[in-house]
Parts: C-alpha cells; sequence; structure tokens
C-alpha cells in the first residue's frame, strides 16, 4: 500500500512538471511570435517534445486539455518546417498515440452506454464500406484510399478514444480547458492584433516560407495576419470553434468575467481583421446563443457578455464614422472593412455558394453513374496528392472529381451510396444533442452549459460544410468529435446517477 501511494506521489510530481513544461514553452513560442524571431523553427520542436512528453507519461485525462493550445499553434509549425509531411500530420500522430492509451486503460475500446447501439452500427458499416473502397475500380488507386483513412476513419477512432476518457466527466478536467482555450484565444489574439499592425513583411522575416502561403492575393493591401495558424485570416475558424470552451463552466468572480468580456472583443475584432465572413456570422451566431440560453436560464452574469456585443459593434461603428480614425487608418482597414459589409449583400452571398436544389441534382447524378463512388482521396484538401492521378483518368477526370466546396456532394462523389452510413453518424448525434440540449434546459440541469455547447457547435459546423469541405480535417475534425463526446460523456454521468 505504502509502495503504491509512494509511485503515485511521483507520477503526480512528474506529470506536474511535464505540464508546467509544456506551459514553458507555450509562453516561450508566443514571446518569440512577438519578436518575430527565426528560432520559432526550432522552438517550436521544444513545444512537440513537451507534448509527446505529456502523452507518453501522463494520463489521457492529464494530456488531452493540452492538445487545445498545442493545435493553436501546430499550424504555424507547417509553415516553419516548409509543410514536412511529418509536420501535416503531427497532430493525428499524437492525438492516436493519446487514443490508444485512453484504450488501454479502460480496457476496451466500445463504451456501450455513452451512445446508441446503432451508432456503433453505422460505424461499423461506415468502416466496412471504406474497406470496400480499397478495391474500388474507380478509385485512385490503394495508397491513396489509404491515405484517405487519416480523414475517414481515425477521427471516429479518436471520437471513441474520447468516449473511453473520464476526465471529459470531471469538473477539475473541463475547468482546464477552459482556461487553456482562455488564455490561448486572448494571448493569440493580441498577437494577431499585432501582426495586422507590423505588416506581412513582420512575418515573413521569421521565415521566408510566408512569401510562398501569402502570394499576391494576401499581400499589401489585402495583407491579413497569420497568428500561428498556417493561413492567411485562418485563425478565425478556431476562434469559431474554442471561443464557446470559455463558457463551459460558470465564472465565479467579476475579474474572471472581465477577463471572458476582453477574449471576446478581442476575438471579434480579429475575425474582423481575418476577413473571413463565414467565420464573422459563425462566431456572433453560436456565441450570442449560447450566452442567451444561459443567461435565460438563470446565470445573469453572461448579460454583461450579451451587452458587450453591442458595445463592441458601436464602438465599431464611432471609430470608423466620427472621425476617431485618421483617413490614413481608415484606408488601412479599409479592405476588412469592405469584405466584412457584403456579409450583407445578398447577391454576393448567393453567388458564392449553389443552391440546394443543383447540389442534390449533382448528387443524385453522382450516385446514378458512379454508385460504388469515385473513392476517397477526389475531392477536397486530399485531392491535392492526387491531381496528377484525377487529371489523368480518362473516365472520371478533375471536373467529375469537384464536389463545389460541399461535403454532402464531396461524400456522394468519393463513397457513392455508402455515404449514408457517414451522413447518418454525423446527422443523428448532433440531432440527438439538441434533445438532450432541450431537456436539459427545461429541467434546468447543471450540464446544460456542457449540453447546449456540444449541440450548437457541431450543428454549426454542419451547416457551415454546405459551403466548405471542412469536417473531416482538424481543426474542425477534432472540434466536432470531441464536443459529440464531451456532450454524450456528462449525459451519461447524469443519467447514471440520476439512475
Amino acid at each position: 500500500m505504502e509502495t503504491t501511494a509512494n509511485n503515485n506521489t511521483t507520477s503526480h510530481k512528474v506529470q506536474d512538471k511535464l505540464t508546467k513544461l509544456f506551459l514553458a514553452m507555450l509562453i516561450v513560442q508566443f514571446a518569440l511570435n512577438f519578436a518575430g524571431s527565426p528560432i520559432l523553427k526550432y522552438s517550436y520542436l521544444l513545444s512537440v517534445f513537451s507534448m509527446l512528453a505529456l502523452v507518453l507519461f501522463c494520463s489521457p485525462e492529464v494530456s488531452l486539455p493540452y492538445f487545445f493550445p498545442f493545435f493553436m499553434i501546430e499550424g504555424q509549425g507547417r509553415i516553419l518546417w516548409n509543410y514536412n509531411p511529418i509536420f501535416r500530420v503531427l497532430f493525428d500522430a499524437l492525438l492516436l498515440l493519446c487514443a490508444f492509451k485512453a484504450f488501454y486503460s479502460k480496457k476496451r475500446v466500445i463504451d456501450i452506454r455513452a451512445i446508441p447501439t446503432y451508432i456503433y452500427i453505422l460505424i461499423f458499416f461506415h468502416f466496412l464500406w471504406f474497406s470496400v473502397q480499397l478495391f474500388n475500380p474507380n478509385g485512385v488507386g490503394f495508397l491513396g484510399v489509404v491515405a484517405a483513412a487519416k480523414i475517414y476513419i481515425i477521427p471516429f477512432i479518436i471520437f471513441l478514444s474520447f468516449l473511453a476518457n473520464d476526465g471529459l466527466q470531471k469538473l477539475e478536467v473541463l475547468k482546464k480547458i477552459e482556461a487553456l482555450c482562455l488564455f490561448t484565444l486572448f494571448i493569440h489574439g493580441l498577437l494577431v492584433i499585432f501582426q495586422y499592425s507590423q505588416g506581412e513583411s513582420f512575418i515573413t522575416s521569421i521565415t521566408p516560407y510566408y512569401e510562398q502561403v501569402i502570394g499576391e492575393r494576401f499581400s499589401g493591401a489585402l495583407f491579413r495576419p497569420f497568428g500561428t495558424t498556417h493561413l492567411p485570416g485562418g485563425y478565425s475558424i478556431y476562434i469559431v470553434l474554442l471561443l464557446p470552451f470559455i463558457f463551459l463552466t460558470k465564472a465565479k468572480n467579476y475579474k474572471v468575467v472581465i477577463y471572458k468580456l476582453a477574449t471576446v472583443g478581442i476575438s471579434f475584432y480579429c475575425l474582423f481583421l481575418s476577413q473571413v465572413r463565414s467565420g464573422m456570422i459563425k462566431a456572433f451566431f453560436i456565441t450570442f446563443t449560447i450566452t442567451s440560453l444561459l443567461y435565460i436560464r438563470g446565470q445573469k452574469r453572461f448579460k454583461k457578455i450579451i451587452v458587450s456585443f453591442l458595445a463592441i459593434f458601436i464602438f465599431g461603428y464611432v471609430i470608423t464614422n466620427v472621425g476617431v480614425l485618421d483617413d490614413r487608418d481608415i484606408e488601412k482597414i479599409a479592405p476588412a472593412l469592405n469584405r466584412f459589409m457584403s456579409i450583407f449583400d445578398k447577391r454576393t452571398i448567393n453567388s458564392s455558394r449553389e443552391t440546394p436544389t443543383v447540389i442534390l441534382s449533382y448528387i443524385l447524378e453522382r450516385l446514378d453513374e458512379t454508385p460504388l463512388g469515385l473513392g476517397p482521396g477526389r475531392t477536397g484538401a486530399a485531392s491535392n496528392m492526387n491531381k496528377l492521378k484525377i487529371a489523368a483518368d480518362p473516365i472520371f477526370g478533375l471536373k467529375e472529381s469537384w464536389a463545389y466546396d460541399n461535403l454532402f456532394l464531396s461524400l456522394a462523389v468519393e463513397l457513392g451510396i455508402g455515404a449514408i452510413f457517414y451522413l447518418l453518424i454525423i446527422l443523428l448525434l448532433p440531432l440527438k444533442m439538441i434533445n438532450h440540449s432541450i431537456r436539459s434546459f427545461l429541467r434546468n440541469d447543471k450540464i446544460f452549459p456542457i449540453v447546449i455547447i456540444s449541440a450548437i457547435v457541431p450543428v454549426v459546423i454542419l451547416i457551415g460544410n454546405w459551403g466548405a469541405i471542412g469536417l473531416p480535417y482538424n481543426p474542425e475534425s477534432f472540434c466536432f468529435w470531441f464536443l459529440l463526446a464531451l456532450g454524450l460523456k456528462n449525459i451519461e454521468s447524469r443519467e447514471v446517477t440520476s439512475s
């Protein structure tokens, strides 16, 4: 007994030191970003090794929260290392390692209580259909389909590992996730604003590879800061996905409320600078809906956050229309302002995406021509690996592989009739969360903030995938499956306690 107690004490000490080491490396990473130092390339390696140590020597409960700040900086790691294939799959590899540790600690892969049996059946048939795609005569080749397992198979394995992680039911773990997201969003927002003020020459001095990513499209007056992501303005999707996490638990003092208000304000200003209209709409809808429901439910401090939204837009209107900014300042933010105002232009929105009728007709056409599908790796980001093979295909070339930036059409093109299994999973689970959100709201449950966040964000992700193929890839994939698992685990915990 004494030996076991000593081992546990030693284990806690090791875990505590490793978590502090990772946080120290995270702070160094941001500090070097503000300094614009080329040393970032090597300091990022220290962050990777500290994250690897967390995964190897800490339990999944301890290491999982630190994946949130890590995946906020891993995009920059791709640029720093010139999109080396190792750094492109690094996050998924570490997450998969954490998943196997979770399975090993629980001595099982499936938690039969967490989700209905029919979901497991659908996952099984999805895996079975994917194995059929290995021999699809229309496919891009055996290796191309194997590579596509990264987006069609691994996310489900990680989802099951989240369900095996009991830390998702513990308040201290949720508070840690909230605190890490809050800190990362706040400091990252300051970095974005700083980069915008410095211009593109500031980040290209870190590594010349930034110039290739910026190109002509985002240079000069059209420059969009990167933050620590791998795309110009790419941090907008991280704000959309991570901002809801700061409402997981109730703020107990006004200092925390002010901290959250400041983070919301900075994040929305960064969304404005990113010039990503869909990100602004999604973030506003998600945050306003969550805070409104929490306020209606009785958490009155969230009223201040709702009021802050009005203050942000009034402030923005005043500084751009009543002479607070001079002509040079207005000229500098003009591209961002013009793009933001195009949100309200119905013609711009309609011209950007195909109508449901057109997409449905394309889906039916593809299913009629190729019921087996054209094989995974034909559309979306994965198609870049197989572009030469697709272009050389005499029957189904690049034109037939184009999915109009629509996930649902993409699934029909790649998986054929078997797309129904994947579609049912990603549609039924959010619907289940919506159902539990309504019941939790009416019962005034303590888990309501968790459940409502776990319902709204996945639904918004799905709606957004009508105009983008993002769900199969990070960061949407990670947050989508984590939030569904988070909600399901806490529903399961409540039901077990009630019984």
